[in-house]
């Protein structure tokens, strides 16, 4: 089964880069849909959902990008609202790259000094 990610963003097109790095992930097929709101993302959302069975969902994910946060999260609450128990896929927000820049601060820190000890302050 071919492991499928439909790549959601919020920008008018969808990040070239964002796409590079999921093919180099381990995406079979890279999907990309820009300029997308809360108001238009259902059909998208229902087609991920219903087009497999339970046990075959683990093969579509749900990326969600942009450069704007905070309709990259509306976008998001949005996407999930359409789940319910056996018809819901993974879904990742990474508008800006904000989570994986700074989940990649933390392993980097991890491994070159060790967390232990360590205090995190969060700035916003």
């Amino acid at each position: 089964m071919k492991k499928l990610l439909f790549q959601f963003d919020t920008d008018t097109h969808p990040s070239v880069f964002d796409t590079v790095v999921a093919y180099d992930g381990g995406a079979d097929h890279v999907i990309g849909h820009g300029g997308l709101t809360p108001e238009n993302v259902g059909g998208l959302v229902d087609g991920c959902i219903f087009t497999r069975a339970p046990k075959d969902k683990k093969n579509t994910a749900i990326f969600i990008g942009g450069s704007n946060m905070k309709a990259g999260q509306q976008l998001l609450e949005a996407v999930q609202k359409h789940f319910f128990p056996g018809f819901q896929v993974s879904v990742m927000l990474d508008s800006n790259g904000s989570n994986t820049t700074a989940a990649a601060a933390v392993a980097r820190i991890a491994t070159g000094t060790g967390l232990a000890g360590k205090k995190a302050v969060v700035l916003a």
